[in-house]
């Protein structure tokens, strides 16, 4: 099972609220569930707008998106701060 530290659990919590992602589940012929994150209808931030990212449980799927949502920050504007 993944185990997420603090700095990841915010990173998931922002890019859902932001709308960033839509996380739903299927189930397969046998009952077992596969969860999945896709970009909302009419994506047009970074990134494939049909991006799909897939995960036994849903605890998986959260670290799965941590990690894919690491950016590095690119410095501050002239004259603004960060």
């Amino acid at each position: 099972m993944a185990v997420m530290d603090r700095p990841e659990e915010r990173r998931v919590l922002d890019e859902l609220i932001a709308g960033r992602w839509v996380v739903s589940f299927e189930v397969d012929d046998e009952g077992a569930r596969t969860y999945t994150a896709t970009r909302p209808i009419g994506w047009s931030g970074d990134g494939d707008p049909f991006e799909r990212l897939e995960a036994l449980s849903r605890t998986e799927l959260f670290s799965v998106i941590a990690r894919r949502t690491i950016r590095v920050v690119p410095p501050p504007r002239e004259g603004g701060c960060r």
